[in-house]
């Protein structure tokens, strides 16, 4: 994606890890959504396909009969799901070629937050559906996040992160958007909904922040966002298990193209 806040790499060894990590969040929550509106036979577009298991259960959702497109910049994690039912393509949401009409759902998580051009792929989004077709979008609103210590430390780890991404064109704060953008993008029954957790080192979504934090902390030092006693102290704690993260809270706009 160009001009994107994503700075997670997934060549990095631990990234599939870090990814079931926001599957072991959010997944359960999003196919509750997703299960209003995709039916056997459907066409559905997942739009930013990460790990894949997402794109795993829409197929077993749409049957035989049915169609999963996966676009990512990077594909790695979904090629091994090709198959007769889904189609997995690598392309840059910005200004790769994407269908134009064909799906009767759109989803796409956690995504445009980071794309600096958030607007104009939203439209390319809403112009891939059908007429009457479902455009379902989840985004982070970040204001939410925070840890259960009440020492400055993680504060202050967290804002440097956050700085580091910001600077690369993520938005914080996307999430408590989302529902206004899909309205202002001529989308129709508009509804939104969120939910955040509280999770300590036992919950296997806790790999999502611990391994978040591994991976850009280097970058965020390097920037002089952050010194190393700070991420010492901090990974320490998060190794131990101990420390609750009150996570963002997830938005879930959902809209239907007239």
């Amino acid at each position: 994606m160009s001009d994107t806040g994503y700075l997670y790499d997934q060549a990095w060894e631990q990234e599939r890890e870090r990814l079931a990590g926001i599957e072991a969040l959010w997944d359960a929550g999003t196919q509750a959504i997703l299960s209003r509106f995709v039916a056997p036979g459907a066409r559905v577009l997942e739009a930013g396909a990460g790990g894949g298991s997402v794109v795993s259960w829409l197929a077993s959702q749409v049957g035989d009969s049915g169609h999963v497109l996966a676009v990512d910049i990077d594909t790695r994690f979904v090629e091994p799901l090709a198959s007769d039912v889904v189609e997995v393509r690598k392309a840059d949401l910005v200004t790769g070629d994407l269908p134009v009409g064909e799906y009767d759902v759109v989803h796409s998580r956690m995504v445009l937050e980071h794309i600096t051009e958030r607007a104009e792929v939203l439209k390319r989004l809403v112009a891939a559906l059908r007429p009457g077709g479902t455009l379902v979008l989840e985004d982070y609103d970040w204001s939410t996040f925070g840890f259960e210590a009440t020492d400055e430390v993680p504060t202050r780890v967290t804002e440097a992160i956050i700085a580091l991404m910001t600077a690369a064109g993520f938005e914080r704060e996307y999430g408590r958007r989302v529902v206004t953008a899909l309205a202002d993008a001529g989308l129709t029954d508009v509804v939104g909904e969120g939910r955040s957790l509280i999770i300590d080192g036992s919950h296997p979504g806790f790999a999502f922040f611990s391994l978040s934090f591994e991976q850009l902390a280097p970058a965020a030092i390097d920037a002089g966002l952050m010194n190393v006693e700070d991420v010492e102290n901090l990974r320490a704690r998060m190794q131990e298990g101990s420390e609750r993260v009150i996570t963002p809270t997830l938005v879930a706009a959902i809209g239907r193209r007239p």
